[in-house]
């Protein structure tokens, strides 16, 4: 026989247990507050002629003589904004002398609703004094202390919950959930848009959300709402800083500025210029994607010289990108091959007038081509042809051939040759 001695220990947590406890205490909260909501209309006159009658230094005395029904009754109407300042005082006080974590459960929910009222914020910070919000269950000791500062803050409570928001460190819709800050409440919508609107200057926040949550934060909001936040990102960024979510989300809500100036003029000059050169880094980029010749990267240099790229979109159009700077056009190709430069005003005048017509949507992929790689130097003794480059050779080669060319024709120097 074994004469060891073997001793387990084990703990235990009864989980089912307290799911019922919960729902119990969750059931008779609500019998409570119908029963306040039945007897309210007769009970509440009573109550607040009591209470007013009552000198503050005998409202302890008075919370211990009402019954509990009495104190849901309060609640049930509160906060009692007709009452004067001595009064709603007094009504804080003796909620505060028969607090239960009933009762600061229902009071948070007030405030999510009443989140500006001072009496409410008052006896918001009463409860937390009592228990620091039990009924919440926080175990986060950053939380609760981040709570506490919430709830000092000169500015308000709700102005403190913003800073919480913007300061923890875990996804904010888990911060939501552990306060219990209900979704879509005025409160929800108030902390989360200003923690937005605070916040978006910097990436902190876009890291630890994820672009896709604050994409869907951003689409809560209407147009204008919606502007204020994006003009604080926008302002503060470099078009190589922008995140391609929140940027393409912006395209749809407020369209395509090239196309539609209006929505967009709530930003900067500069800001504004930002955007332009994110959408041409983005034309550029998808136009020579798969590009074995790296032309995106040489092309992308010049993005703060390059002042459009137009692509032909019809059904049997070459694939071709027209980039226009102050005073000259490069047409490239899909193919790689060379590259046309042509004085801006004789290619519009001369070249892109005709794609629109109904002869050029007429014609072959080939002969296409062949109109827009006009060689003529004028025409109708207007200035049209430049010069053509090819893309030969290693990438260091020909981008070097293309840089002491641009930097020629950028300084109004087109007779330049080689």
């Amino acid at each position: 026989m074994d004469n060891n001695t073997y001793i387990f220990n084990f703990t235990f947590t009864p989980k089912k247990l307290v799911e019922t406890r919960k729902s119990v205490q969750k059931r008779y909260e609500d019998i409570d507050l119908l029963t306040a909501s039945q007897i309210s209309g007769m009970r509440l006159p009573k109550l607040l002629e009591l209470i007013r009658g009552t000198p503050e230094t005998e409202i302890e005395s008075l919370a211990t003589q009402l019954k509990k029904t009495d104190i849901m009754v309060l609640l049930y109407q509160f906060p009692h904004q007709t009452e004067s300042n001595e009064t709603q005082k007094k009504i804080n006080l003796l909620i505060c002398h028969r607090y239960s974590s009933t009762i600061g459960n229902y009071v948070w929910g007030i405030f999510q609703h009443e989140f500006q009222n001072v009496f409410v914020q008052d006896l918001l910070r009463r409860c937390f004094a009592v228990d620091q919000f039990g009924f919440l269950d926080l175990s986060n000791s950053k939380l609760i202390d981040g709570m506490k500062a919430a709830l000092i803050n000169r500015s308000g409570i709700n102005k403190g919950l913003v800073e919480l928001l913007r300061g923890v460190t875990v996804k904010v819709e888990h911060v939501l959930k552990a306060v219990k800050i209900k979704a879509d409440s005025p409160l929800e919508n108030h902390v989360l848009y200003n923690m937005l609107l605070e916040g978006m200057h910097s990436d902190e926040m876009i890291r630890r959300d994820g672009e896709g949550f604050i994409c869907q934060l951003l689409d809560r909001y209407p147009i204008h709402d919606y502007q204020q936040v994006m003009k604080v990102y926008l302002e503060a960024r470099n078009h190589n800083q922008f995140h391609s979510n929140l940027l393409e989300q912006a395209i749809v809500r407020l369209h395509d500025p090239r196309e539609r100036i209006a929505d967009w003029e709530f930003l900067s000059e500069q800001a504004m210029q930002q955007v332009q050169r994110w959408l041409l880094e983005i034309e550029l980029k998808k136009f020579f994607e798969g590009d074995v010749g790296q032309r995106f990267e040489y092309w992308k240099r010049y993005l703060h010289y390059i002042k459009d790229v137009i692509q032909l979109k019809g059904r049997n159009d070459p694939k071709v990108a027209f980039i226009y700077f102050e005073n000259i056009v490069v047409v490239e190709f899909g193919n790689i091959g060379a590259a046309y430069f042509y004085h801006k005003a004789g290619f519009n005048k001369f070249i892109l007038s005709k794609t629109t017509g109904t002869e050029f949507s007429s014609r072959s992929v080939t002969a296409k081509e062949s109109l827009l790689k006009n060689m003529n130097y004028t025409k109708n003794g207007e200035p049209l042809y430049i010069h053509k480059l090819g893309h030969h050779g290693f990438f260091d080669t020909w981008t070097a051939k293309f840089t002491r060319h641009m930097q020629e024709y950028m300084d109004g120097y087109y007779d330049y040759a080689e």
